[in-house]
């Protein structure tokens, strides 16, 4: 195991790093680990502290950052012009008012997530980082913004797009559209769309995906195809980075998929075509803060 590789599932370090370098992802309104938000620890601690955070006059979304699959997540819809009208998901699906809206019940939410131990089904990385929260700018489907974006999970074997995964929001269903190869042409078994559409941003998610994974054998990057929830109406459609993973995690809709994508992976080892290299991508702090002390 090499525990500097929680670095790129670390979401406060790796948003951290995502922004020190330029690469598009939501705004940040506030990101930090546990014990950045209170030294005690404690719940109630960190309750107000949180609630100190929470933005009021716009909508945020806002998460524990060791937990996977949207839990503990908040999507909050306030509408600047109407700050009454509050709208919201814990399930990352369409945001309702069919709940009234508390900003104390999600800083209770929240810090009930940090002081909890990561889910036994969470990866190993998981487990070993440090929770944290991040609270971020709320990115929403182009066509209707009471739904979240679309998202695409594009998995990278070593250094070239395999396959991405494409999940959208309906008003009650997150759904998965299917899987494509790097040519956009649909997987086997998983023929939701027969390619991906003309509007998606393909070729620019692709190129950021291998960029991002240089020098990894599995590397996984997440984006978010939609508009900033409160930008004008005419807006363009863009894309941010969600987060990373550093193997598939994922629920594949045709066994097929994975097999291949791990004969992909395996084989480059038992080729023994590669080389191993310094990680020029770890910040010297952050493995002083996790307490690394690997070497390469």
């Amino acid at each position: 195991k090499r525990p500097s590789l929680t670095f790129y599932v670390d979401k406060v370090a790796r948003k951290r790093w995502l922004a020190e370098k330029g690469y598009p992802q939501p705004d940040i309104y506030y990101i930090g680990y546990k014990n950045e938000l209170s030294k005690t620890g404690k719940k109630e601690d960190l309750e107000r502290a949180i609630l100190k955070h929470l933005p009021t006059t716009h909508g945020f979304c806002a998460k524990p950052t060791h937990m996977s699959m949207t839990m503990g997540t908040w999507l909050v819809d306030i509408d600047p012009n109407h700050q009454d009208e509050v709208k919201f998901s814990t399930t990352a699906r369409q945001f309702r008012a069919d709940a009234e809206y508390d900003p104390k019940n999600i800083a209770d939410s929240l810090a009930e997530g940090l002081l909890r131990k990561a889910a036994k089904i969470e990866s190993w990385v998981l487990k070993n980082v440090q929770p944290g929260l991040v609270i971020e700018q709320l990115f929403t489907n182009i066509e209707d913004r009471s739904h979240p974006p679309e998202e695409f999970c594009i998995f990278v074997i070593w250094g070239r797009v395999y396959a991405a995964q494409w999940i959208h929001i309906s008003d009650n269903d997150r759904s998965l559209h299917g899987y494509f190869y790097r040519d956009g042409s649909p997987c086997p078994g998983c023929w939701y769309r027969d390619e991906i559409p003309d509007w998606i941003p393909w070729e620019e998610m692709i190129a950021q995906a291998e960029s991002l994974s240089t020098g990894k054998d599995m590397f996984r990057v997440d984006f978010l195809v939609g508009v900033p929830r409160y930008s004008e109406e005419n807006t363009e459609l863009t894309f941010v980075i969600s987060e990373s993973e550093i193997h598939p995690n994922s629920v594949f809709c045709n066994p097929f998929i994975a097999e291949e994508m791990a004969r992909l992976w395996t084989a480059g080892y038992k080729l023994g075509r590669f080389a191993v290299i310094p990680n020029p991508e770890i910040p010297i702090e952050y493995k002083i803060h996790a307490n690394i002390t690997e070497t390469w």
